[in-house]
């Protein structure tokens, strides 16, 4: 009896479910079919800017100014500064059989020895605007237009641009002797006593040693400022210029702003030992001082990348570049949003954006672009 009720129930139940599920299906082909939701794109406004291209190359933190540093007179070498000491005016730079080689700014290298009272001269003038910045005295210089004789010889016109070895002046010659420890102080300038540069230096590695003789490359010097040289392809010189603003990546990924300070009009034949063929083409080198140098404080030499900024153009129509699209015929277009197909003319490209101009084109225009 119990078995024959529960045959009864489970028929029972399968004929319902069979039932719901006959009147679903039938509500399945009997309902409407959904449509299908409308296709959404992406689009992209117009805008009026100013486009600039930018590319990059690998610099070179250093000192700057860096070259090597030959002796005058020679001897045997009997003593090199330290690298990495800063030799500043008066200050001595090395010596020659005991005798010190003093560092005095200028523009004119000393060429010949000093010695007769009368002597005019511009190596003259740097001797006494040296002494004079070192604060010895020197006595009263000759105005420009007055005479000056040596012994028995022809008067010599004084200029601007002169300077005249009076009795004062090789008296002062005599006391910055003797402070130097020059025995004994005759007040005669020989050449070789004096050595002449633009500013103080910062010393570099030795290229000599003690005993070898003084006429010899002896170190390298450079300026005591650290910056980033570069060499570019020659072909991008006239796109740079000094006093424009550069970024610098630093070896930390840090990113910091530099300036432009030279350009150089020396070209340098390119690479021809079979390497990279992008590095072949002469090239020009670039001086970037970075605007911050506290960033580059304890960096004595690395690599870096500098970004340059190339073409602008100003006040342009441009969209993303995604909203090109190349058209059968060549040359591009672009898709109007809600509209036709419209053929431009494209200019620069940078920053993912592109310069372009055609018919309907106008600052507001709305274009299909990749999303």
């Amino acid at each position: 009896m119990r078995t024959r009720t529960l045959i009864a129930l489970i028929t029972g139940v399968l004929a319902v479910g069979g039932a719901a599920y006959g009147v679903h299906a039938r509500a399945r082909v009997d309902s409407p079919a959904r449509p299908p939701a409308a296709a959404t794109v992406a689009t992209a406004t117009v805008v009026r800017t100013d486009l600039s291209d930018y590319w990059t190359e690998s610099g070179t933190v250093g000192y700057r100014k860096q070259r090597t540093l030959r002796g005058i007179e020679a001897g045997v070498l009997t003593w090199l500064p330290r690298s990495g000491s800063v030799i500043a005016r008066g200050g001595t730079l090395y010596r020659v059989g005991d005798r010190p080689v003093c560092l005095f700014y200028g523009s004119s290298p000393m060429f010949r020895d000093i010695d007769a009272v009368g002597t005019v001269g511009r190596d003259v003038k740097v001797l006494a605007d040296n002494l004079r910045a070192l604060g010895y005295d020197i006595g009263r210089q000759p105005a420009p237009g007055t005479s000056a004789t040596v012994g028995k010889g022809q008067p010599i016109v004084v200029t601007s641009k002169d300077g005249v070895f009076t009795a004062a002046l090789k008296e002062a010659v005599k006391r910055w002797q003797a402070a130097e420890g020059v025995r004994p102080p005759t007040g005669t300038v020989t050449l070789g006593d004096i050595l002449v540069l633009p500013g103080k230096v910062r010393v570099g590695a030795a290229a000599a040693q003690l005993g070898d003789d003084a006429t010899g490359n002896l170190m390298a010097i450079s300026d005591q400022d650290k910056a980033v040289s570069v060499e570019i392809d020659a072909g991008r010189a006239d796109d740079l210029r000094a006093g424009q603003k550069v970024q610098i990546t630093l070896p930390d990924s840090a990113v910091t702003g530099g300036t432009i300070s030279s350009v150089s009009s020396n070209v340098q034949p390119g690479s021809a030992d079979g390497g990279d063929a992008s590095s072949d083409g002469p090239k020009v080198q670039v001086v970037v001082a970075v605007d911050k140098p506290s960033a580059i404080r304890d960096i004595s030499s690395a690599a870096v990348d500098v970004r340059f900024t190339g073409t602008t153009e100003h006040h342009v129509l441009a969209v993303p570049v995604g909203a090109l699209l190349a058209l059968s015929g060549g040359g591009y277009g672009v898709q109007i949003a809600g509209g036709t197909l419209t053929a431009v003319r494209v200019g620069l490209f940078a920053d993912g954006m592109v310069q372009i101009t055609g018919a309907g084109i106008a600052v507001g225009t709305r274009v299909v672009t990749t999303s």
